[in-house]
C-alpha cells in the first residue's frame, strides 16, 4: 500500500497533534481543498500529491499540515467523507485497503467563491494564494477572472513601489558604507526586475480579457 493511502486511515490518530502550532496555516491551502474537490471527489492522498505538484519542489505541503486542515473543514460543513467499501481482490481473494474519499458541500461551494473572489490581506503567502485562484479560473466568469487579476497586480504594484522608493534611500543613507552600498542597491534592483516581469506577465491578461469583453459586449 502507498504511504499516501496509509496516511489517509491514520490521518484520525496520528496526525492529531500536528500542524498546530506556529503561525497561521497558508490560506491557498484552503482554497486548494475545496477547489480540487469543486472538480471531482479525491482521496486525502491525491490531495497532497496535487498541491505538492502545483507550489514545487521547494514549497512541500506536509501530511501535518493538509490532514488538521482537512479535519477542519469538514467540522465547519464545508466538506463531508466516507470511508470507501472495501473491494475483494478476485485474484488473491483478499480485501483492499479502505480509503477516505473527500467531497465538497454546498456551503464549500459558497466558501470555495468567496475565497476565490475576496481580495484577502497581502502577505507572504498571497503569491502561493493566486498561483492556487489561476489553476481553478476555469470555475470563474471572464469579469471575475479579470477581477482576481486586477486584485493581484495591485499587490505587486505596492511591492515594486516599496523597491523601487528604497533605492533612492539606500543611495542617501549615512549608515550605509560606499563598500555595501552598490550590493544592497542590486538587490533591489533584482526585485524590481522579477516584478516588473511579472506585472507585464498579469497586465497580458488583463489586457487580453478586457479585448474579449469589449468584443463580447458589442
Amino acid at each position: 500500500m502507498a504511504s499516501g493511502e496509509q496516511e489517509d486511515v491514520t490521518s484520525q490518530t496520528g496526525m492529531r497533534n500536528q500542524g498546530s502550532g506556529g503561525r497561521s496555516p497558508n490560506p491557498a491551502y484552503e482554497l486548494f481543498v475545496l477547489g480540487e474537490l469543486m472538480a471531482a471527489p479525491q482521496y486525502g492522498y491525491k490531495l497532497h500529491a496535487i498541491v505538492n505538484r502545483i507550489l514545487g519542489p521547494f514549497h512541500r505541503l506536509g501530511w501535518g499540515t493538509l490532514y488538521p486542515l482537512v479535519r477542519r473543514l469538514e467540522q465547519q460543513g464545508l466538506i463531508t467523507s466516507e470511508i470507501e467499501k472495501q473491494q475483494t481482490d478476485p485474484n488473491r481473494g483478499e480485501r483492499g485497503q479502505q480509503r477516505r474519499i473527500y467531497q465538497i458541500t454546498e456551503v464549500g461551494r459558497a466558501r470555495f467563491f468567496n475565497l476565490m473572489l475576496e481580495p484577502g490581506e497581502y502577505s507572504q503567502d498571497y503569491a502561493d494564494l493566486f498561483v492556487i485562484k489561476l489553476t481553478k479560473f476555469n470555475f470563474l466568469t471572464p469579469a471575475q477572472r479579470l477581477a482576481v487579476l486586477q486584485q493581484y497586480r495591485e499587490y505587486l504594484s505596492i511591492l515594486r513601489d516599496h523597491y523601487y522608493t528604497g533605492q533612492s534611500r539606500v543611495t542617501s543613507h549615512p549608515g550605509i558604507t560606499e563598500q555595501e552600498r552598490p550590493f544592497i542597491l542590486q538587490t533591489g534592483d533584482y526585485r524590481v526586475y522579477t516584478l516588473d516581469a511579472e506585472l507585464t506577465w498579469v497586465d497580458s491578461r488583463i489586457a487580453s480579457l478586457t479585448k474579449d469583453k469589449e468584443i463580447n459586449d458589442k
